[in-house]
């Protein structure tokens, strides 16, 4: 049984090399599907190596090395066209492997030019070969005809001697798992490029608990470890850019106040390009305690006294302490106070500020 160092020699004119390259190229890197190298008596999943005579020979002893190379091949593929037509070498290519017995191991491949006949297409050698042997014959894959992906198969089905249209399906539908495959690595780099590289934005707003008060000027706002001022305003929105890999990471928001309660939540930003996120700010007990003590003038504590402040009261115990909390819609900076107690002159007025440390003094009648 002969053996090959090489499957296929391509013999062609310079001025054919693109498409010389083109096949070579293309016929190295076809793998062979499993079956069919299952099938086939070849150790190798791929058609090579594939010689062409103009990008390995060696400069030097050519004669030589073009007999060696031809020897080793087991395919010969002449790229038939009007310049190969008129080419000495690839004639002499040629005749050397129909010397050698193998003429049946000759592959044409047509580049047609529109209007020379395909026959006369072939090298010199061939032409006179065919005349003074009418009863040869050698089918040539015209590439204008089927096109370069078909013509490339055909070559394979030839070189492997398996039928052509069962490895175009298997050629179909490996393009097919190819261009999936090649969609989804697209996808999957793609959403990397999404998830990672554009920024998510958040859009932070704010919503104040409900109250007569005051509020403070400003609220610090720090975002994932950065550091943000902004005016203080219910329905205020504060808008800040996370890096894309933040998406699904938990990040820390912490706002801090004057009058309103600290506030620290974590959040995921998601998928989306922006994520709205609402912050309640809830007040906290700066307005919201009157408390204290009452006193007579020698500053002895004075039980039963009555306080009311805001529709709510309270009364003294044994210490003169009371201690009034009132809810949010009813604190005020500013409230009017009454302090009253039979047998003593009371108090009513306007007291700046409530607090947790009031001291009153009531005077007798």
């Amino acid at each position: 049984m002969e053996e090959y160092k090489k499957f296929a020699f391509i013999s062609y004119s310079h001025r054919d090399l693109a498409t010389a390259r083109w096949l070579q190229k293309r016929l190295e890197s076809f793998k062979l599907p499993t079956d069919i190298h299952n099938e086939i008596e070849t150790g190798c999943r791929y058609l090579r190596p594939v010689f062409r005579d103009q990008s390995d020979l060696n400069t030097g002893i050519l004669t030589n090395e073009l007999h060696r190379n031809l020897k080793e091949s087991k395919f010969l593929i002449l790229l038939c066209s009007r310049n190969s037509a008129q080419s000495q070498w690839v004639s002499e290519e040629a005749q050397a492997f129909v010397e050698m017995g193998r003429l049946d191991r000759i592959i044409p491949v047509i580049i047609p030019d529109g209007s020379t006949p395909e026959r006369e297409l072939f090298p010199e050698y061939l032409r006179n070969y065919f005349k003074d042997n009418p009863e040869s014959e050698l089918l040539g894959v015209n590439i204008g005809e089927v096109g370069r992906e078909k013509a490339l198969i055909r070559v394979v089905s030839r070189m492997l001697g398996i039928d052509f249209d069962a490895l175009w399906r298997r050629h179909l539908r490996q393009r097919r798992l190819r261009t999936l495959y090649v969609t989804m690595i697209s996808i999957v780099i793609l959403s990397m490029l999404y998830l990672f590289a554009v920024p998510v934005k958040l859009n932070l707003r704010f919503e104040e608990q409900y109250s007569a008060l005051p509020a403070g000027e400003d609220i610090t706002i720090n975002v994932n470890g950065a550091e943000y001022r902004t005016p203080l305003a219910s329905g205020e929105l504060r808008s800040v850019r996370l890096p894309g890999y933040k998406r699904f990471s938990k990040v820390e928001i912490m706002t801090a106040a004057e009058y309103f309660e600290t506030v620290d939540t974590m959040i995921t930003p998601g998928l989306g390009l922006s994520r709205s996120v609402v912050i309640p700010l809830r007040r906290d007990d700066t307005f919201s305690t009157f408390a204290g003590t009452i006193f007579d003038p020698d500053l002895r504590p004075i039980e039963g006294v009555m306080v009311e402040v805001a529709g709510y009261s309270a009364i003294t115990d044994g210490d003169g302490h009371f201690a009034i909390v009132l809810p949010v819609e009813k604190q005020l900076a500013e409230h009017s106070i009454s302090v009253t107690k039979e047998g003593y002159l009371p108090i009513i007025r306007e007291d700046e500020s409530p607090g947790a440390s009031l001291r009153y003094i009531l005077h007798t009648n």
